[in-house]
């Protein structure tokens, strides 16, 4: 078996990229997602890689990113959820006493995924210092498990309070609801406890974590079943994998019980694969930006080091609290800008773009399938900077008198010209991947002008000379690999990961008394990781471990996250542990206390496994620029059609240099150098762009 291949599913495309490990070849493809039923565009992928040579019988791995979860979230989808918890206990709805706009007069609470009519009660109570108070009461949850069933739940929830630093009320009580169900015609009962998912104080963000974890299963239990039964009539033996939102990948098996840890798993692959790119190129600041069909994501990694939050709210916003829950995710945000985004005129006379998408299905006026709602696409067919014939190397057909139909009402209510209207929306959604950039960096403390920025999608590499010129970056890098189908490669570099974090608040005022219970409690966590990894038929000696703890001042609420030494620590280490918080706070925050207490709050445990990475290597591309000049086409650049050179990426000499403005069109995406910008190609195939004044 010597084929890898990654599978990524985004809104409008389904990509997959296949590398055979002994001889080197590589295979892509892309094909539209078939949402609802996202299994068939997945398999449509598998058929076309097929006719190419790459059959599944042949795979050792198979990786996938997927967006079932986040998708079944967003658009309220989810199963029928029942919820068993502490008598008394209300926290979903009473949820946090904060509001992100306290002048927001029209302010909601988020509505709970689960209803008190599927919330059940029972007596039981562990303390803060772990000990039982009260005995769980063994027949109330039985009684529960068959009333919430016959109130017809597909999918069970269980959080009590303080199982975080206890669990084993929750754990008995799953025990008992599974037998319960069983008894009941259930064969395989649906059911999750909070500290299966997360061992951090908070009972709102950890029972919330649990209650999405059950809304999402059925769904998600569904699909990948789908998926495995079309693999194995395919003749896959291998290993099937699944992205995971904290970067790395887990086996289907482990996945299907708690699917919210892949809550953002796609998206990530390719901040990973811009980390591994960069390992290569020796950039150790970068910033990496996915330009896809739906929405446009970023992530920053300084000295190639990604930030890790154990907290992340879905459809937050500033003018909603969101849902939080409790898994480890990249530090990646996101805005509804993408090539498929509709672009509109809101009440004000203001031209938007997004978050409204057209999808794969019907797609952009564009595309000739029917859509007729103007989209950034549209807006760059129109202006000239698209191909206005074909895209995806020929594959699509493209009709510019369909763009500029659509583009037509837009210009008439703006009472502009089409292609003034369609330049406009392209400034808005350059803009507003700028404040995306600025999100990742000057809000946290980094200066932008400092980092290289990758960028790939499918118009990824079409926004990012505009944002360099915006925010003074010094230099873009746009993968060899193809940057349509980037996600997809990146996931080949995924290391097999698990992750624990344990909530045990420990006062550092002198170092020499915190250090049995700190190393007890890492000890603690590696030894469950490393089970974890044995039940998976890997070797935990070659399990690499990380560690990190989560401090604050005393008195604070949040927490920042701090790499921690590997080994026993001694007084040395935590010293250089608290040097790191302040310095850290400082820069987050804009101050540091160093005289005020601090706290560990939580122990976070990584172990990784690493896996071969996809190769690197260096290619020598022969032929001359003419043989790579496709043609010279007028392009409107706000003010005046300018005739512009349009290159085919492929075909490209490894001496070119190349001075803009010009557009560069590879198979799955479009490249634009920006007036005054130098493109060359290094030794690896990437295409890097430099300002040339």
């Amino acid at each position: 078996m010597t084929w890898r291949i990654g599978v990524d599913i985004g809104g409008a495309f389904t990509d997959l990229y296949a590398s055979n490990v002994e001889t080197g070849k590589i295979e892509w493809v892309k094909v539209e997602s078939s949402p609802p039923n996202f299994e068939e565009g997945v398999i449509r992928g598998f058929e076309e890689l097929e006719s190419r040579g790459v059959f599944l019988k042949e795979a050792s791995q198979v990786i996938h990113g997927q967006t079932v979860v986040i998708n079944t979230i967003i658009t309220r989808n989810g199963g029928n959820v029942g919820f068993i918890t502490t008598s008394g206990y209300d926290i979903l709805d009473i949820q946090r006493a904060n509001r992100r706009d306290v002048f927001n007069f029209k302010y909601r609470k988020p509505t709970p995924f689960v209803t008190r009519y599927m919330t059940e009660w029972v007596k039981e109570r562990i303390d803060s210092d772990k000990n039982i108070y009260k005995q769980l009461d063994e027949q109330a949850v039985k009684l529960a498990a068959i009333t919430l069933l016959e109130k017809g739940a597909d999918a069970i929830a269980i959080g009590f309070i303080n199982s975080y630093i206890n669990p084993i009320h929750e754990i008995k009580a799953k025990g008992i609801v599974e037998q319960a169900l069983r008894e009941h015609g259930v064969t395989t009962p649906l059911v999750t406890i909070s500290s299966d998912l997360s061992r951090e104080w908070r009972e709102y963000e950890r029972f919330n974590t649990a209650v999405l974890n059950a809304y999402v299963h059925p769904i998600f239990v569904n699909y990948l079943e789908k998926l495995e039964i079309a693999l194995k009539e395919r003749g896959f033996k291998g290993i099937f994998y699944l992205t995971l939102a904290s970067g790395g990948m887990a086996t289907s098996d482990y996945v299907k019980k708690f699917p919210i840890i892949t809550v953002e798993g796609g998206p990530i692959s390719g901040f990973m694969g811009g980390i591994m790119l960069s390992e290569v190129l020796q950039e150790n600041n970068i910033m990496v930006i996915d330009g896809g069909s739906t929405t446009t994501k970023a992530g920053l990694a300084k000295n190639l080091t990604p930030q890790v939050n154990t907290e992340y709210w879905i459809e937050q916003d500033d003018w909603h609290a969101g849902y939080p829950t409790r898994v480890p995710v990249l530090n990646i945000n996101e805005i509804g800008t993408g090539g498929t985004s509709i672009v509109w005129v809101d009440e004000a006379g203001n031209l938007q773009v997004g978050p409204e998408a057209t999808g794969s299905r019907p797609g952009p006026a564009c595309y000739g399938m029917g859509g007729h709602e103007p989209t950034l696409t549209d807006a760059y067919v129109v202006t000239g900077y698209l191909n206005p014939n074909y895209l995806l190397g020929g594959k699509l057909r493209i009709h510019k008198d369909l763009a500029e139909k659509a583009f037509a009402d837009i210009a008439k209510q703006l009472n502009i010209g089409v292609k003034e209207a369609a330049y406009g929306a392209i400034v808005v959604a350059n803009e507003n991947s700028s404040n995306l950039i600025r999100q990742i960096s000057m809000r946290r403390g980094f200066d932008p002008r400092e980092f290289t920025l990758i960028a790939h999608g499918g118009s990824g590499p079409m926004m990012a000379p505009f944002i360099v010129e915006d925010l003074g970056i010094p230099q873009i890098i746009i993968p060899s690999v193809q940057s349509g189908v980037f996600n997809a490669w990146g996931m080949l570099g995924l290391d097999i990961k698990h992750q624990l974090v344990q909530t045990n608040t420990i006062s550092v005022e002198e170092p020499e008394n915190i250090l049995e219970v700190i190393n007890s409690t890492f000890y603690d966590l590696e030894g469950k990781i490393k089970a974890a990894f044995r039940s998976e038929n890997i070797d935990p000696d070659k399990v690499e471990i990380l560690r990190y703890v989560d401090m604050k001042y005393e008195g604070q609420a949040h927490t920042v996250k701090i790499p921690c030494p590997s080994g026993r620590l001694g007084v040395e280490e935590v010293e250089g542990i608290l040097k790191a918080f302040h310095d850290a706070h400082k820069r987050e925050y804009g101050f540091s206390l160093s005289d005020s207490t601090v706290e560990i709050v939580n122990c976070d445990t990584t172990g990784l496994y690493k896996v071969d990475r996809p190769k690197i290597e260096k290619q020598i591309n022969h032929g001359s620029l003419q043989d790579a000049l496709l043609e010279k086409r007028l392009v409107f650049n706000g003010s005046e059609n300018i005739l512009m050179s349009i290159y085919k990426r492929e075909q490209l000499p490894s001496s070119v240099t190349l001075t803009g403005p010009c557009i560069i069109e590879s198979d799955t995406s479009t490249i634009i150098v920006t007036k005054d910008y130098v493109a060359t190609l290094n030794e690896y195939g990437d295409l890097v762009i430099k300002g040339g004044k």
